[in-house]
């Protein structure tokens, strides 16, 4: 008999409201591969991601059950509601652990604690959170004392907390929550990044409809002032023209209040002609993006009322063997580790710098990203960080005794 068959099952409802985003889905599927974990999944039946309408259905694939609700503000994390499908998912479920891949501070997390007192009242609680700045609960959304109330109370009520990475967890502990916090970044599938050769590099730039010519130097993200694509566009188009072949193009692939802005910068800088903007693209298909650039810049600036939480892209940047070059914004530093180059938020001379010893050394982009590669394999990929996660579920589950079931035959 198996370790997995041997243990009782452990029934875990996992609340998300980006889970009806594919690609994200994968960390339950990892979870739901664990024998022990019987899982369900509770999603709106519509969102909003990255500017992009998210449509889900309910189905029982990968392992788990998958189930959707009406939402209410599809698209604002914190103050949407589910209008349906919460209570009948906890009843359905019975679960030995809610874990709400949520803020304390958002609705959906207080509708769920409440929720659980009346339902599932002997349910281990876990929330998620992103959230590194604001360790004095004063938040930049209104109400922003509601937030607080939310939060206090959430804290309070759960009995353990998963955070983004070791800085969202300090704020956690300024707030003065004293349960287990446990660090589980963003992960990927490395499968889904295969490795990158010249002829998988021509192709992925076909596809995108890129002209040959030089470097491919990109962004891939929402267009907001703290991305700070205006400090690569002042950097590339301060790099000097190079000795032979083509100057470096840059791609833009995203949208947000910056676009014009962005786009009427380059052309001023004398870079209009090679800085192409492309509207976002679905996540499944970030991975044939990604293939077709040369370096990745992530380029965020820390505001009173932002901070990097993680920075996604710049993981699955370093998953396609890209170059990848980040702010000291955040969290982005520890993402991309010893496999990254790190510059100074808005310091365009210092990211130029950086830029010019890529483009000069084809041998240092390859190894940047050979070692971006191994960095993620180690870290972020969700079979690992689902094994942290399902070894925390049976920790929490394991004082209910008899509480869990055994496995179907």
């Amino acid at each position: 008999m198996s370790v997995a068959t041997a243990r009782k099952r452990i029934r875990v409802l996992a609340v998300d409201h980006t889970a009806g985003v594919r690609p994200f889905r994968r960390k339950f599927a990892a979870l739901a591969a664990h024998g022990d974990i019987a899982l369900t999944v509770l999603a709106p039946d519509r969102w909003v991601e990255n500017y992009r309408p998210v449509r889900a259905s309910a189905t029982t694939a990968d392992g788990y059950r998958f189930e959707v609700g009406k939402i209410v503000w599809p698209g604002y994390e914190n103050r949407a509601f589910f209008l349906t499908g919460l209570a009948g998912a906890i009843r359905r479920a019975r679960p030995h652990i809610l874990h709400l891949w949520e803020e304390p501070f958002s609705l959906i997390a207080l509708q769920a604690l409440v929720l659980r007192r009346v339902l599932a009242p002997r349910a281990k609680a876990l929330f998620f959170s992103s959230d590194n700045l604001h360790a004095d609960f004063d938040y930049p959304y209104r109400p922003a004392k509601v937030y607080e109330a939310i939060e206090r109370y959430a804290l309070r009520a759960c009995e353990e907390g998963t955070a983004v990475s070791g800085e969202v967890a300090n704020v956690l502990r300024a707030k003065g929550y004293r349960g287990t916090i446990d660090v589980v970044p963003h992960g990927l599938d490395l499968e889904a990044y295969p490795e990158r050769t010249e002829s998988s590099r021509a192709e992925a730039r076909s596809r995108l409809g890129i002209r040959d010519g030089g470097p491919i130097i990109a962004y891939v993200g929402r267009l907001l002032a703290m991305k700070g694509v205006d400090v690569l566009l002042r950097a590339v188009s301060s790099l000097p023209a190079p000795a032979a072949g083509a100057p470096p193009q840059v791609l833009i692939v995203g949208d947000g209040p910056e676009r014009d802005r962005l786009l009427a910068l380059a052309r001023s800088l004398g870079i209009g002609d090679r800085t192409v903007v492309i509207p976002p693209v679905p996540h499944e298909e970030v991975p044939r993006v990604l293939g077709a650039i040369d370096i990745l810049v992530m380029h965020s600036l820390t505001t009173p009322t932002l901070k990097e939480q993680f920075g996604r892209v710049a993981m699955e940047g370093m998953a396609a063997a890209c170059a990848v070059v980040v702010s000291d914004s955040g969290a982005l530093p520890w993402v991309v580790g010893d496999a990254g180059v790190v510059t100074p938020e808005g310091d365009v001379h210092a990211l130029a710098a950086a830029l010019s010893r890529l483009l000069h050394s084809a041998e240092e982009r390859a190894a940047r990203g050979e070692r971006g590669r191994a960095r993620v394999r180690g870290h972020f990929t969700w079979s690992a960080i689902a094994e942290a996660l399902a070894a925390r579920y049976r920790a929490l589950a394991e004082p209910e005794g008899g509480g869990t079931e055994a496995p179907a035959a």
